[in-house]
């Protein structure tokens, strides 16, 4: 009996910690992070002979062969009309080292990071005319 009373007692003790810790509002949720700019796959270089992406964090060349499809915004395209800076995705072939399929799009936006200026600077007053 002795055993259960303690063990009563104990279970009501954590309760009673638990809830007034939860009434308190508990510990500061730390800010959230910053979240990171996104990361687009874009042609680094393209040529009649191979594409390199870049995925901001590699590049990948693969070599343009006779069967390799363009898409642009999903229409087909010859390869004249793809230029770097656009998005892209590549299927690789068999092989893994030629393009399958090479579908781009726009180039991605640009994100303009405003100059910090200068304060302005306070003009000195003129001296009153006599």
């Amino acid at each position: 009996m002795k055993r259960f009373i303690s063990l009563l007692f104990v279970c009501i003790l954590a309760l009673g910690l638990s809830a007034s810790s939860a009434l308190a509002g508990g510990a500061p949720k730390p800010s959230p992070k910053p979240t990171p700019p996104p990361r687009h796959t874009v042609i680094g270089s393209i040529s009649s002979e191979s594409i390199t992406v870049d995925t901001g964090l590699k590049t990948k060349s693969y070599t343009i062969n006779k069967n390799t499809k363009f898409y642009l915004k999903g229409a087909a395209v010859s390869l004249s009309e793809l230029k770097s800076g656009m998005r892209v995705n590549v299927v690789p072939g068999f092989d893994g080292k030629s393009a399958s399929t090479i579908t781009a799009t726009d180039a991605p936006p640009v994100t303009a990071t405003p100059a910090p200026t200068a304060p302005e600077k306070p003009t000195p007053a003129k001296p009153a005319d006599r």
